[in-house]
């Protein structure tokens, strides 16, 4: 097995300070951890840490971007799980594939709300403006451009309708999975959260397909 050191001579020790920087975040919050402590994590020196990131906002932020790689891995697989579901009627496979984009966002928040919170705090947002420095990666926001064009492709959304329309998606499962997190008592809870978050998809889609004004 490689250990950390021998990692870090290979050239994978930024992957592995990110990792461990993600482990501790996750484990006593961002504001609980140094990039001294990430380097004893994986076994080197603080020094050798240094030469890959100035300090523990640059670490902080590469997890940020780690976290939004993670949640469009998560994504992606819910999206490509569909393909293996026999499709309804009533919910055909577009239909099927945007839900489960959702479905995997809201799953991804609640259990990895520190991480998730960090995405989109001050250390993470930037990594949303440089979507376009980071072609041909897939993105969350990408992933669901690419399910909005597979609605237009069966005709379930016009082109009028498909115009904007990642952001309206994207605002109302983002803001069901914040409130969530923040313990608002008008979200379900336990058993009964499911369904809400079905509830809310349903709610999108008819939003999305319905009659443009």
């Amino acid at each position: 097995m490689t250990s950390p050191r021998d990692a870090y001579h290979h050239g994978d020790l930024r992957n592995a300070l990110v990792g461990a920087a993600v482990r501790l975040i996750e484990q006593s919050g961002p504001t609980a951890f140094s990039l001294r402590e990430a380097a004893r994590e994986v076994g080197v020196s603080a020094n050798a840490a240094y030469r890959h990131f100035d300090d523990k906002s640059a670490l902080m932020g590469a997890a940020a971007l780690d976290g939004h790689l993670q949640l469009a891995d998560r994504m992606r697989a819910a999206m490509q799980a569909t393909a293996r579901r026999r499709p309804s009627k009533s919910n055909p496979p577009s239909v099927a594939r945007f839900k489960a984009l959702g479905r995997a966002y809201v799953e991804f928040a609640l259990e990895r709300p520190a991480l998730f919170r960090l995405m989109f705090g001050e250390s993470g947002v930037g990594c949303l403006s440089r979507q376009a420095e980071m072609a041909p990666v897939e993105t969350a926001w990408t992933l669901l451009g690419q399910a909005l064009d597979a609605l237009v492709a069966d005709g379930a959304l016009s082109h009028a309708q498909r115009e904007g329309a990642e952001l309206q998606a994207w605002s109302a499962v983002h803001g069901l999975a914040s409130l969530a997190l923040a313990g608002l008592d008008a979200v379900p809870d336990g058993a009964a959260r499911p369904a809400a978050v079905e509830a809310l998809l349903d709610f999108v889609v008819r939003g999305l397909v319905g009659p443009t004004p």
